[in-house]
């Protein structure tokens, strides 16, 4: 299994990390002609091309960056520092401290007016719930991001958020929401002719492909991403896209070469790039690999290896996918007490940071290791805990059919009293004209008799005055 916050595939996030580039001594000779603004732009890009090489430097570089614009009140600048300065942590793993940046930016931006600024730190903040797996508010900042790009009328920000609010639909499994983001997303994109992000688009939509079974549709729209990064020379977002394909070949397709061949160039790729985290994913890739193939011993390796590298960054949602991974080989391959251990390791940080499918998964595990080694009392146990793990989740789904059912009856009385009123109505309206017929009718007949009265008197008059004269 991968990880919750790749479930199958790797989704291609806005990226907030730049590419990264050596500091010349150009830069170096124009920052000391340099004052204002300009010099405080000129740090805050020294100070990210840093990042990789000394994060010592990086955070000096970009606390200078922050006083000189806070000695020029320049609250436009200082948003722009604490916000770099998020994405230097949010890069190095360090969410907490990234958050705070985050949310400091924001409330310069805020002051300073700065629209854009503000969508900028409210998709990050996105990013960081999105990273702890805290869906919910990640969902919030990616649509406050949304509507102020809509606000200002810019399509390339208004894709960038779509793509993240179909992320999150994603993850909730809300698959038809996701594919209505992703293709909103990739017609803003071919309209500014932005590849990168037509490729992020195409990479998304191939996650949401594969959930619905259509490894065909994804595996196309997959070639569609490699091309472009391809063409760009992007390897790290090619590597991501690799990565998925070799997941197709490896998990659905059963196609194991394929997607060793893949795996193995994602992992060259990474390891150019020094990615901690993405070496750990194709490591965990690869154990899972190696033991469908049937080679324990080697799935063990790159497991440890990946669990090793997740420890040193201190990821748990990590953790608790080797561990789990580890459960599954090891109950398959008959190891049925390392494989209880590796599971229930797996469960107590999954309970702790609160990962759903992960808690439900490893119920599963132990209890099918109980039942291999006999022990039927814990096996009910975790058996009826899965179970009602499962129910839950389903009674939700069921009260959310239930909502649409009566939503739709709701909807279908009000529609049956319209047409019913609308007969009515014509119904009225007929009578109305009848009416108007019988009174003009009436008028008419009103109006006769009057002029024949009229003209008897005038008629009667005559012949009187006739009689008189003769």
């Amino acid at each position: 299994m991968k990880r919750l916050r790749t479930i199958g595939l790797i989704l291609l996030f806005p990226v907030i990390l730049q590419a990264n580039s050596s500091i010349s001594d150009n830069l170096q000779k124009k920052l000391d002609t340099l004052k204002g603004p300009e010099k405080v732009r000129l740090l805050i890009k020294i100070s990210r091309q840093n990042r990789d090489k000394s994060v010592y430097d990086c955070k000096i570089l970009n606390r200078k960056a922050f006083e000189i614009a806070k000695k020029d009140s320049d609250k436009d600048l200082m948003g722009l520092a604490d916000k770099s300065m998020g994405v230097n942590y949010f890069y190095w793993g360090d969410m907490k401290s990234a958050f705070q940046y985050f949310k400091s930016g924001l409330s310069y931006y805020r002051q300073s007016k700065n629209k854009k600024g503000q969508s900028n730190c409210l998709n990050d903040i996105g990013l960081v719930y999105e990273a702890w797996a805290n869906f919910d508010s990640a969902a919030h900042y990616y649509k406050a991001s949304y509507n102020i790009e809509k606000e200002l009328k810019n399509l390339e920000g208004e894709a960038t958020s779509l793509i993240n609010m179909g992320n999150i639909d994603y993850y909730r499994k809300n698959y038809q929401g996701s594919l209505k983001d992703y293709f909103l997303a990739l017609q803003n994109f071919s309209q500014i002719n932005d590849k990168q992000g037509k490729a992020m688009s195409y990479n998304s939509l191939a996650i949401i492909y594969t959930q619905l079974g259509d490894y065909n549709k994804a595996l196309k729209y997959l070639r569609k991403a490699k091309d472009i990064y391809v063409a760009s020379n992007d390897n790290m977002r090619l590597s991501r896209v690799l990565n998925n394909m070799a997941d197709i070949y490896s998990d659905h397709l059963k196609e194991y070469q394929k997607a060793k061949i893949l795996y193995e160039k994602v992992l060259k790729i990474k390891t150019e790039l020094g990615m901690k985290e993405g070496i750990a994913l194709v490591k965990s890739n690869l154990g899972v690999l190696y033991g469908h193939l049937g080679i324990l011993s080697t799935a063990m390796k790159y497991l440890d290896e990946s669990k090793g590298i997740y420890q040193e960054i201190g990821d748990k949602t990590g953790l608790c996918m080797i561990y789990q991974n580890k459960g599954k080989l090891l109950l398959d391959a008959g190891y049925n007490q390392k494989a209880l251990k590796a599971f229930q390791k797996s469960l107590a940080i999954s309970k702790k940071i609160g990962l759903k499918n992960y808690i439900i998964n490893n119920y599963q595990g132990i209890f099918k290791c109980y039942a291999a080694l006999g022990n039927y009392k814990n096996f009910i146990k975790y058996y009826n805990l899965f179970e009602q793990s499962r129910d839950t989740i389903t009674s939700k789904l069921e009260k959310l059919r239930v909502e649409e059912l009566e939503a739709k009856y709701q909807i279908d009385t009000l529609l049956e009293r319209s047409r019913n009123l609308e007969k009515e109505k014509r119904k009225n309206d007929l009578q109305i004209k009848r009416y108007h017929i019988i009174l003009i009718g009436l008028s008419l007949l009103v109006v006769l008799l009057i002029l024949s009265f009229f003209l008897f008197q005038r008629a009667k008059a005559e012949s009187k005055k006739y009689r008189v004269k003769k």
